[in-house]
């Protein structure tokens, strides 16, 4: 074994957490010791392929990647490898993939190749359900891929680059934790979530909006809305924001025991050296709503309007389109003009436009 390449690569990882550029010294090292082409550092999610770090890989070579079908364990029997093995092992190519298979591999021709990539090795950093952080190992064909030797010095060093990546996520957490109060300083109560909702920080106004729990609150460690249609709403935000496919800008509205409201609008975190190690993120900014609301109770005595059509309504207010409207509330542009004809006939309007008015004369002041 090269002692002191190994010990590089262990001072390089010591370092990486706090000095980024030294993750890509660690993987040249850990590429030189393993005789390999070069090394990447991997992140698989349900819905996601994220380069932690991968030296010479771009934009356009990861589209091409996904083109592939790189993200689907069907084609890219190297993933669905490592998705049944537990986290420290090392998965190589030899494994699961003949000579003739390689050949005729689409993956192997028309991705890996271009990066000297005729044998690829993979070792699991962390592996939970659909989740998967992993090292991965190019050789050409001169090289033959990973020897028994070179593979038992990359399980001796999986370890302290799991070590080295978890310690990134906190200290990349705990910068989270501290732009949500930084931001909170402008006046909206601000979190920090994942795609799937799970909070990853929040600030100091919203912790507190959280503890309280009448409208906005936590459960097992997932935002949680006390109004359900607005929580399906919501977590359609949050997953469009932090995969970075946010639909029209908008907010969800909830409303308070109080007849108040509160709102929350969600934006994508962008990407960069500071959070490359986290999960996606969104950015939920909450602040009272100082617009006035319908009132319910006196709508629902005046023309027994469901829940579902005074929401539609208070939207009409808004000049929300149906299809603007059939958005918001999850629900086909035909439902929306459907309830909204039922609107009509309950109020005696004649047509869509005379509703705002007609509502105006509702609103709680």
């Amino acid at each position: 074994m090269d002692a002191r390449g190994y010990l590089e690569t262990r001072e390089a990882l010591i370092q990486a957490p706090f000095e980024p550029a030294r993750w890509a010294d660690a993987l040249t090292s850990l590429a030189s010791l393993c005789h390999a082409t070069s090394a990447q550092l991997l992140s698989f999610g349900p819905t996601r392929f994220n380069p932690m770090v991968a030296p010479g890989v771009g934009e356009a070579d990861v589209m091409d990647f996904l083109a592939i079908g790189g993200m689907d364990p069907a084609t890219n029997h190297g993933l669905a490898a490592m998705l049944r093995a537990d986290a420290g092992h090392v998965v190589t190519d030899h494994e699961y993939l003949s000579d003739h298979d390689r050949r005729r591999d689409p993956l192997y021709n028309e991705f890996f190749a271009k990066y000297d990539g005729h044998f690829v090795s993979s070792g699991v950093l962390f592996r939970e359900g659909g989740r998967l952080r992993n090292l991965n190992l190019f050789h050409h064909r001169r090289q033959q891929g990973l020897g028994p030797n070179e593979s038992g010095l990359m399980a001796r060093l999986l370890p302290h680059f799991a070590k080295a990546v978890d310690l990134s996520i906190q200290l990349e957490g705990r910068a989270a934790s501290l732009s949500t109060n930084a931001i909170e300083q402008a006046g909206p109560a601000t979190i920090l979530c994942q795609a799937d909702g799970k909070i990853v920080a929040a600030g100091r106004k919203a912790e507190a909006m959280l503890s309280r729990g009448d409208v906005v609150g936590a459960r097992d460690g997932r935002l949680r809305l006390s109004c359900r249609e607005a929580q399906a709403e919501l977590d359609m935000r949050i997953a469009a924001a932090a995969r970075r496919f946010a639909p029209e800008s908008g907010s969800v509205m909830v409303q308070r025991p109080c007849d108040r409201r509160i709102r929350i609008a969600c934006a994508p975190v962008p990407e960069g050296d500071h959070n490359r190690f986290l999960e996606p993120l969104a950015l939920l900014m909450i602040r009272d709503d100082d617009r006035p609301m319908l009132d319910r109770r006196a709508v629902g005595r005046t023309f027994a309007l469901t829940e579902a059509e005074t929401s539609i309504a208070e939207l009409l207010i808004e000049g929300a389109s149906s299809s603007r409207i059939a958005e918001v509330r999850g629900v086909s542009v035909e439902t929306v003009n459907s309830q909204i004809k039922s609107i009509l006939s309950k109020t005696g309007c004649s047509k869509r436009s005379e509703i705002p008015n007609l509502m105006r004369m509702y609103l709680s002041l």
